[in-house]
């Protein structure tokens, strides 16, 4: 399963950019010196598809650290589910960015790196919807990539609830494929299908196992990772050096399935504020 895997090439332009991200889901941009420069770039790659581009939040042990302390003091949530940021020092769970707020996700990430870890950091991407087409192709694991494709789960963080619920895997109206992962997922509330959970550790076990097995790559400052953040999930190794500095920048183009009308806040979604 590790051919889902994704080491992205390093290119030039937003031009190639593009190419990239539509063959394989990723590049890595260089000569990126500052936050600007970045923002401008991005902006480039989406083109005339682009309806909304800015930057999310400052990834940093500082900002983390802040950030983490605020998830929490948030409490379990009925089913027992509890947010977590985690720790710098860990490895990163395996994710999309923006899970939290649904068909609101963006579209497409750029991570900045202004300043990279003395070691650790490096990152991983893994091609999610790639990964359910090499489950389809084996008959011990094509059960769940059908599940993945056919049946609704709940995408919500604990105690944010989403008022819709989707497969894993589908194809959104733009023609683009979604495929997403992140540690929260679970069966739709009131579900009389008792096989859905050991579906959904089956899928957990499989995107780990990828993240751990896979290639990571490292980015260097003034480059800037540029992502397919509905077909790819991506991360980080864990880090101890308090310096380390990158931006997550969320793209928003006419390919997305929803576009939010504010800045999204990752901390404490705000579900309601969606469209003003």
């Amino acid at each position: 399963m590790t051919e889902a895997s994704v080491v992205p090439e390093r290119i030039d332009t937003p031009q190639e950019a593009r190419a990239a991200i539509s063959a394989r889901g990723a590049a890595v941009a260089q000569g990126l010196h500052t936050e600007e420069d970045a923002l401008a770039f991005a902006a480039e790659v989406l083109g005339d598809k682009r309806i909304r581009l800015g930057r999310q939040f400052e990834a940093s042990m500082r900002n983390h650290q802040r950030e983490a302390a605020v998830v929490d003091a948030q409490p379990v949530d009925e089913r027992g589910r509890k947010r977590s940021f985690g720790k710098p020092g860990e490895r990163m769970t395996a994710h999309n960015d923006g899970f939290a707020f649904g068909d609101y996700a963006p579209d497409h990430l750029f991570l900045w790196c202004k300043r990279p870890a003395e070691s650790g950091g490096d990152s991983f991407l893994v091609d999610a919807w790639k990964l359910t087409e090499l489950l389809a192709a084996d008959p011990a694991t094509a059960d769940l990539a059908e599940f993945c494709r056919t049946v609704d789960i709940d995408h919500s963080e604990p105690n944010f609830a989403q008022s819709t619920y989707a497969p894993i895997v589908r194809v959104v109206p733009s023609g683009r494929v979604q495929a997403r992962y992140h540690p929260y997922l679970a069966p739709v509330p009131g579900s009389t299908r008792p096989a859905d959970a050991d579906m959904l550790a089956r899928w957990n076990d499989t995107v780990l196992h990828v993240r751990d097995t896979g290639p990571m790559f490292r980015a260097e400052a003034g480059e800037m990772i540029c992502v397919d953040n509905y077909r790819l999930l991506h991360g980080r190794d864990g880090y101890t050096d308090p310096a380390r500095e990158l931006y997550s920048i969320w793209g928003w183009t006419t390919d997305a399935v929803a576009v939010p009308v504010q800045q999204l806040d990752i901390v404490e979604p705000d579900l309601a504020g969606l469209t003003g």
